[in-house]
């Protein structure tokens, strides 16, 4: 019996070692996440969150899959993802387009939980992958199913990202394939014109001044940098001068610059600007001993205002401006008919130039 004993032991430990004990746990997804985004958008610990929710555990990797994600929204309305994604010697850029910033949150978690959960090797061609849509449907791209997209706060289902059965080959011709050599990234500047413009304006002159213009310039993020032009409607006054009667004819045109940054709104937006303006005004003359030549006065005049517009689609906008000045000289112009009985000619004010003015401006902005 004891020889008996013995032996079962030693079969025991045997058995022991030729059966280990089962696997431990997979550990957690191999992933680093670098997350820019405005306030108010989700941060980059729900975003993880997320990711590993959708990923659950996943197998060892070679190396940890590390993604940059940038979020901005230029002025047509929509937010944009920017999201480079790197795994070991490849990497990849994805842009995708949403409504908000949650939804793109989402999609970004989506993206990478599906990097995570691939079962094959990961590729280049994976990491570009196709871009997501914020409508819901569903698409595939490099061999991984992508699900309609999922919101950071956990109220949508979780989603299981699943291996298709079959892999979809890519036309030779495909073009949304994208690596890092070929990935454009969003434009951040747009051209911009605003034709026609119309003017109101109250100063600098003593009548109230309508004038017809355009403008052109740049939008950069949520800046517009814009050169103005603005010709008035030429204004008349009779002045009388020793018994005789003189029309004067007040012709007048502005160019200048502002530069607005939009705080408010995104299909609306409300902008304030600084601004400064270079008025050219002459004077002709009709009437009996007027001498030759006109009156001609040049001054400068700088200001701030307020712009606000209305998006119509994301090539055409509504503008309206509402602008104050203050004028950096006051010169008097005036006319220079002769006396009776003199050669000498007499100078005749005609306008004093207000110290201020405000203006509103409406227009169509054209945007390229």
């Amino acid at each position: 019996m004891p020889e008996v004993r013995r032996l079962a032991a030693v079969l025991l430990c045997a058995s022991g070692m030729a059966c280990p004990a089962p696997a431990s746990a997979q550990s957690a997804a191999p992933i680093e996440l670098t997350w820019s985004a405005r306030e108010g958008c989700p941060d980059a610990d729900s975003v993880l969150a997320r990711v590993r929710k959708i990923a659950g555990t996943t197998r060892a990797t070679p190396h940890t899959l590390r993604a940059d994600a940038t979020i901005t929204k230029p002025s047509d309305g929509l937010f944009r993802l920017r999201l480079a994604i790197q795994y070991g010697n490849l990497a990849a850029v994805r842009s995708i387009e949403g409504k908000s910033c949650k939804d793109l949150a989402g999609a970004a978690a989506v993206a990478l939980a599906l990097l995570l959960s691939s079962e094959e090797p990961l590729s280049e061609r994976d990491l570009a992958g196709t871009t997501p849509t914020t409508t819901g449907e569903p698409t595939t791209t490099g061999g991984v199913a992508t699900a309609a997209i999922a919101s950071v706060d956990g109220q949508q289902p979780p989603l299981t990202p699943q291996k298709p059965a079959t892999q979809p080959q890519a036309p030779k011709t495909a073009t949304s394939t994208l690596s890092s050599a070929n990935a454009e990234p969003v434009r951040r500047w747009k051209a911009l014109l605003v034709a026609p413009l119309g003017a109101l304006a109250f100063g600098p002159m003593k009548q109230t001044s309508l004038g017809l213009g355009l403008a052109a310039g740049l939008s950069f993020d949520r800046w517009r940098f814009l050169a103005e032009g603005k010709l008035w409607a030429s204004q008349h006054e009779t002045i009388s001068n020793l018994g005789d009667d003189y029309d004067i004819a007040l012709n007048r045109f502005t160019v200048g610059a502002r530069a607005c940054r939009s705080v408010f709104g995104s299909g609306f937006e409300l902008a304030p600007c600084m601004l400064m303006s270079v008025n050219h005004l002459s004077v002709d003359g009709s009437g009996p001993n007027l001498a030759s030549g006109n009156e001609t006065a040049t001054w400068a005049a700088v200001g701030i205002g307020a712009q606000a517009r209305l998006l119509i689609t994301s090539w055409l906008g509504l503008v309206a401006a509402l602008d104050g000045e203050l004028q950096l000289s006051r010169p008097e112009v005036s006319v220079s008919p002769r006396g009776a009985g003199s050669l000498l000619p007499k100078r005749v004010p005609v306008e004093r130039l207000a110290p201020a003015a405000a203006t509103l401006t409406v227009g169509s902005q054209w945007i390229f």
